[in-house]
C-alpha cells in the first residue's frame, strides 16, 4: 500500500474508532441514568441498531460493487449521521431516540462493506496481517482519547456533549474519507442483487466462507452478551462516570499496544494459526470480566481481552479476505457484515437475563457460551487450514 493511502486509512480508523469507542459505553449509561431505561430495553435498542446496520451493509456493499465505487459510502456513511446527532440531545422520548438512532444506522452501515473492501483492494495477501496493525493502531490512538474527553464532558457539563463530541468527530471522518482513492482497474459488477446463481456459490465453491461468516457470527454473539453493559458491570462494582471512562481509554490502549506486534506475529505464524489462539484467550478474558470482585480488577480483564482481541482482528480479516472473490468482494464483504451484525441480538438476550439473575450471572453465561464456539471453530480451522492458506485473494 502507497504511503498516501496508509495516511488516509490511518486517519480514517483513528477518528472513526475515537466515535464508536465512546459511542455504547456512555449512550447506554445516557438510556440508564438520564432515561431511566431498564437493561431490557436498552438491549432491544442496541439490537435494532445494529440489526438495521446488518440489514443494509450487504445491500450497500453489492451496490458499491455495481457503481465500482468506495470512498462515497464512506463521506455519506459518516456525514448524514453527524447532522443528526446534533439534534439528539433534544429528544427525550426514549422510543423517539431508540427510532431515529435506528435509522442513524442505515448511513452507519454504509461504511462497514466499503471500508473493508478498500483495505483489501490496496494491500497484498502477504502484507495484510502488519498492515491492518498499523491502520488499526491508529484507530486505537483515538480510541484512547475519545472517552476520558467524553466521560470529563459530562462529568462537567452534561450527556449533551457526548452527542456533540461524537457529531464532530463523524464530521471530521467524512471530510477524511474524502481523500481516499478508488482502487485501480475495479469494473462494475453486472450481477444483480444476491441472485440465484451468488446464493448457490454460498453452499458450493463459497461453502467455505459461509461457514466461517457463521461460526464468526456465533462467536461475536457470545461477545455482544455483555459488550454494551460494561460500562454499567464496572459502575456496579463502584467506578464513577469518570472511571468509566477511563477504564475504557485503558481498554483501547491496550488494544493499539497489541496491534502491530499482533499484526506482526500473524503474518509470521500464519492468519489461521493466530485466530485459534486469538479465540482461547478471549473467551478466557470473559472469564476474568465474570469474576471481577472490584471494578478495578476490570483492568486485568481488559488486558488479557485487548491480546485476545487484537490477534482476532487482525488474523480473522485476513482470513476473510483469502475467502472473498475480488470481484464481488464488495457484495461478500456487505453479507459477511450482515449476517454477523445479526449477533447484535445478543445485546437483547443479555438485557433480559440481567434483568432477571444478574449481570454477573450474565457475563458468566458468555464465558460458558464463548468457550463452547472457541472449541468448535479452533476444531473447523484446523480442518481448513490448507484451503484458506492456498487462496490467493
Amino acid at each position: 500500500m502507497e504511503r498516501r493511502m496508509l495516511g488516509v486509512f490511518s486517519l480514517m480508523s483513528f477518528l472513526v474508532e475515537m466515535r464508536s469507542a465512546v459511542f455504547v459505553p456512555f449512550l447506554t449509561l445516557y438510556l440508564k441514568n438520564e432515561l431511566e431505561t431498564s437493561y431490557t430495553q436498552i438491549g432491544v435498542i442496541l439490537t435494532l441498531m445494529v440489526g438495521v446496520n446488518a440489514v443494509f451493509q450487504v445491500v450497500w456493499g453489492w451496490y458499491s460493487d455495481r457503481v465500482a465505487k468506495r470512498k462515497h459510502f464512506l463521506i455519506l456513511g459518516e456525514g448524514i449521521p453527524a447532522v443528526v446527532f446534533f439534534v439528539l440531545p433534544q429528544i427525550h422520548n426514549v422510543s423517539l431516540l431508540a427510532a431515529i438512532l435506528t435509522a442513524v444506522n442505515i448511513f452507519w452501515s454504509m461504511g462497514a462493506p466499503a471500508w473493508k473492501a478498500l483495505l483489501a483492494e490496496h494491500s497484498n495477501p502477504g502484507e495484510r496481517g502488519e498492515l491492518v496493525g498499523k491502520i488499526t493502531t491508529s484507530g486505537g490512538v483515538g480510541a484512547i482519547i475519545g472517552p476520558p474527553v467524553v466521560g470529563n464532558l459530562i462529568s462537567h457539563y452534561s450527556y449533551s456533549y457526548f452527542f456533540y463530541f461524537s457529531a464532530l468527530v463523524m464530521l471530521l471522518a467524512s471530510f477524511a474519507a474524502g481523500l481516499a482513492k478508488e482502487p485501480e482497474g475495479l469494473q462494475p459488477s453486472k450481477q444483480s442483487f444476491l441472485s440465484m446463481e451468488q446464493v448457490r456459490a454460498l453452499y458450493t465453491e463459497h461453502r467455505t466462507f459461509s461457514l466461517y461468516t457463521l461460526l464468526i457470527l456465533l462467536g461475536l454473539f457470545g461477545t455482544r452478551l455483555i459488550e454494551g453493559f460494561i460500562s454499567l458491570f464496572a459502575a456496579s462494582l463502584g467506578a464513577s462516570v469518570r472511571q468509566v471512562g477511563y477504564l475504557f481509554m485503558f481498554r483501547d490502549g491496550t488494544e493499539t499496544a497489541f496491534m502491530i506486534p499482533m499484526g506482526r506475529l500473524t503474518d509470521r505464524i500464519g492468519k489461521v494459526k493466530m485466530l485459534r489462539i486469538s479465540l482461547v484467550i478471549s473467551a478466557f478474558a470473559v472469564l476474568l470480566f465474570a469474576v471481577a470482585p472490584v471494578w478495578w480488577f476490570l483492568l486485568l480483564s481488559v488486558v488479557v481481552e485487548s491480546a485476545g482481541y487484537s490477534g482476532y482482528y487482525v488474523s480473522s480479516f485476513a482470513v476473510l479476505s483469502a475467502l472473498t472473490p475480488r470481484e464481488t468482494r464488495g457484495t461478500y464483504m456487505g453479507l459477511h457484515s450482515m449476517i454477523i451484525s445479526l449477533s447484535s441480538t445478543g445485546s437483547s438476550v443479555g438485557g433480559h437475563i440481567a434483568d432477571r439473575f444478574g449481570l454477573r450471572a450474565l457475563f458468566s453465561a458468555s464465558f460458558v457460551f464463548c468457550m463452547l464456539v472457541a472449541l468448535y471453530f479452533i476444531t473447523w480451522l484446523k480442518k481448513n487450514q490448507k484451503t484458506i492458506d492456498q487462496s490467493t485473494n
